[in-house]
């Protein structure tokens, strides 16, 4: 824990802040499926696609933090 670089911090907040996004989006979608007055068609093509690129970002992010990273140890 002493060794903390700021890649390190990076990721980890960009790793808790994807589990958090992903976690209430699919709530959100739970709660979408359940309701029947709630048109499951409309909620997905709505969410759907922001749902995809939430977390096409953060893995973005988080890989190339990775990518730089070694790219500087050589």
């Amino acid at each position: 824990m002493k060794n903390w670089t700021l890649k390190g911090v990076v990721t980890i907040i960009a790793c808790i802040a994807l589990m958090e996004v992903v976690t209430s989006m699919v709530w959100m979608f739970v709660q979408a499926i359940l309701d029947p007055t709630v048109d499951d068609k409309v909620v997905f093509d709505i969410v759907g696609p922001a749902f995809q690129t939430v977390v096409g970002g953060f893995i973005g992010l988080i890989t190339g933090i990775h990518v730089g990273k070694s790219d500087e140890s050589q």
